[in-house]
C-alpha cells in the first residue's frame, strides 16, 4: 500500500486495506495465433486515429489498452470465430454504441453522457471473483445501468498477471443471453497512456465493505484501483445495506438495498446527513468526492445477494440463474481444454471424447476450518469421494443412458502420496507440470483449464464450502443436465448417508 501521510481532516482517512500483491511474472500466453495477431495488433495502432475506432467497435479484444503500466497482457488477443464476433450483435447491445471513442488516459472521456453505468473492483481468489462480476451484473440490470467490468487481478500460485474477463469467456454470447450490454474497463482507458502521462483518474464510490463487516475500519482494499490508475474518495453506505443488521458474524448486502443508491432521491437523502456517511479523502489527491452518479462504483460486491447469504449454493440464485450462467468459455479456451482432455483420456484426435465424471477434492487451505479435528479425520477420504462417484455413474446411467467410466480428480493436494490413492482407483489427473500450462500459457490457466474441464464433463463431485466446486457443479447440472454430488467435511462420518 502506499506510504501517505494523512492531512489534518476531522473525515476519516482515506486508507484502505490491501490483500497480498499479485507479482507480474510473465505474459498469459495462449497459442501461435495468438503472438501472431499481437504483431498484427501492434502494426494496426499504427494508423489513424478512425482506424483505431473502427477496429476498436469491432473487437473488444483487441484495443491499445490491453496493455496495464507494467506492459503485462490485460486481455491476449484471441482468434475471433464468428459466433464470438460484436458485428453479429444487434446495434442496442454493441460496445460502440456506449462509448464516446475509443479509450483515453482518463476513463469519462469514453463514457457517454445519456448513459449511466456501473464498475466495482476485485479482492479475492479467482472464482469469488468471478461470482462478484456476476453480482455487479446483475446488481447493473436491475438498476438500468451498463456494468464496467474489471479485469482478474487474483492472487495464482503466489504470482500473476492481470487478465481481462473476455480473455476467458465469451462476452458478446453474455451480452446476447441476458439481452443488456456489457463494458469492460480497458475499453473506457488506455492504463499505458495514463501511466506514461503519470496521471490518476479521482473517482467517488461507496463503501459498503465497512457497513457489512462489522469489524472492518476501513474499505476494502483492492489492487484493482492501483492498476486502473484511479484515486478513489469513499463514503460510507447507510447501516441499512447489511442483509442482518448488527450481526458480526455475516457480511452480506442484499441486491435491492444497494439498487436504492443507484437512483437519484435515495443518494441526495443518504448524502443529505453527512455525519452518519462520512467521506473519505482519496490516497493520493486527497480530495473528497461524493459516489459518482454517471459511473456509480462500490468497493466489493462479492457478498450481495437476493435473498439469503452465499447464495449460489442454492438453484434460485438469482445472480446465477440471470447472469452467471451464462458466463461460457471463448471457443479457444474450449479447444485447448479439450486438447488436455484428449491427452488425458488418451482419445486420438477426429475421435469423440467419452463422457466422463470429475471430482474437485478441496483441501489445500481447508485445514484452518479444520480446527481441533485432526487432518485425515477432517477432510474425507478417497472412498467417501468414490461412493459419491458411483452415486453419480448411477444416475447417469439411469437418466441417460451413459456409462461413464472415466473419472478425473482436480485438487490442490499437494502431497503425492494422497495422488498414488488417486491412481490406484484409476483415477486420471490433469497433469499440468508434465504439459507445462504455466510455461506456455501462464499461471492462470492451470486454475481455469480445470474449471473448463470440469464443465465439459456429465458429472461432477465436488468439496461442501468450496466456491470453485461451486459453479463446477451449477455448470455441470445446468449446461449439461448432468449428475453431480457434494461431499460434506469436517469431522469424521460428516458425509455418512
Amino acid at each position: 500500500m502506499r506510504n501517505i501521510l494523512a492531512l489534518p481532516s476531522l473525515r476519516p482517512s482515506g486508507k484502505v486495506a490491501l490483500p497480498p500483491s499479485p507479482v507480474a511474472l510473465d505474459f498469459p500466453k495462449f497459442t501461435l495465433r495468438r503472438s501472431i495477431a499481437a504483431a498484427i495488433v501492434t502494426i494496426a495502432l499504427a494508423f489513424s486515429g478512425l482506424f483505431l475506432w473502427t477496429s476498436f467497435a469491432k473487437s473488444d479484444a483487441l484495443s491499445h489498452a490491453d496493455l496495464d503500466k507494467n506492459n503485462v497482457a490485460l486481455n491476449p488477443p484471441r482468434v475471433e470465430h464468428l459466433p464470438d464476433r460484436e458485428d453479429v450483435l444487434p446495434v442496442s447491445l454493441r460496445p460502440e454504441t456506449y462509448l464516446a471513442g475509443p479509450p483515453t488516459a482518463h476513463f469519462k472521456d469514453s463514457l457517454k453522457n445519456d448513459t449511466r453505468y456501473m464498475t466495482s473492483w476485485l479482492s479475492a481468489g479467482w472464482t469469488n471473483d468471478v461470482m462478484t462480476i456476476g453480482n455487479l451484473i446483475y446488481l447493473a440490470l436491475i438498476t438500468d445501468r451498463v456494468p464496467v467490468i474489471p479485469p482478474f487481478t487474483s492472487h495464482i500460485g503466489g504470482a500473476s498477471v492481470p487478465i481481462a474477463f473476455s480473455a476467458i469467456f465469451d462476452v458478446s454470447r453474455l451480452a446476447r443471453e441476458i439481452g443488456a450490454p456489457v463494458l469492460e474497463w480497458h475499453q473506457i482507458k488506455n492504463i499505458a497512456l495514463a501511466e506514461s502521462l503519470a496521471e490518476q483518474d479521482d473517482l467517488g464510490c461507496w463503501n459498503i465493505w465497512e457497513v457489512d463487516n462489522i469489524p472492518a475500519d476501513a474499505p476494502r482494499g483492492s489492487y484493482t484501483t492501483l492498476m486502473l490508475n484511479l484515486d478513489i474518495s469513499y463514503t460510507r453506505a447507510p447501516e441499512w445495506v447489511k442483509l442482518i443488521p448488527g450481526f458480526l458474524h455475516d457480511s452480506h448486502s442484499s441486491f435491492w438495498s444497494l439498487a436504492k443508491l443507484a437512483f437519484p432521491e435515495t443518494r441526495s437523502d443518504v448524502l443529505a446527513n453527512p455525519a452518519a456517511h462520512p467521506t473519505r479523502a482519496s490516497e493520493r489527491h486527497r480530495v473528497f468526492i461524493p459516489p459518482d452518479e454517471q459511473l456509480l462504483c462500490f468497493d466489493y460486491l462479492y457478498y450481495v445477494c437476493g435473498e439469503r447469504p452465499l447464495e449460489y449454493d442454492y438453484d434460485y440464485s438469482p445472480a446465477w440463474r440471470f447472469v452467471v450462467k451464462y458466463f461460457r468459455w471463448t471457443r479457444d479456451l474450449e479447444q485447448l481444454a479439450e486438447e488436455y482432455l484428449r491427452r488425458t483420456l488418451n482419445v486420438p484426435e477426429g475421435r469423440p471424447i467419452p463422457p466422463y465424471i470429475t471430482v474437485h477434492a478441496r483441501r489445500g487451505d481447508f485445514v484452518n476450518w479444520c480446527g481441533e479435528v485432526p487432518r485425515d479425520g477432517c477432510f474425507p477420504s478417497l472412498s467417501v469421494f468414490a461412493r459419491r462417484v458411483f452415486e453419480v455413474q448411477q444416475e447417469l446411467r439411469e437418466r441417460h443412458g451413459i456409462e461413464a467410466h472415466h473419472v478425473i480428480m482436480t485438487s490442490d493436494e499437494s502431497d503425492e502420496g494422497w495422488w498414488d490413492g488417486v491412481r490406484a482407483l484409476g483415477w486420471l489427473r490433469v497433469d499440468h507440470e508434465r504439459a507445462q500450462t504455466i510455461e506456455l500459457y501462464g499461471r492462470w490457466y492451470t486454475v481455469i483449464l480445470d474449471g473448463v474441464i470440469q464443465s465439459l464433463g456429465m458429472g461432477f463431485v465436488g468439496t461442501d464450502r468450496s466456491t470453485f466446486s461451486i459453479l463446477a457443479r451449477r455448470r455441470v447440472q445446468d449446461w449439461n443436465n448432468g449428475a453431480v454430488r457434494t461431499v460434506l467435511w469436517g469431522h469424521p462420518g460428516s458425509d455418512e448417508h
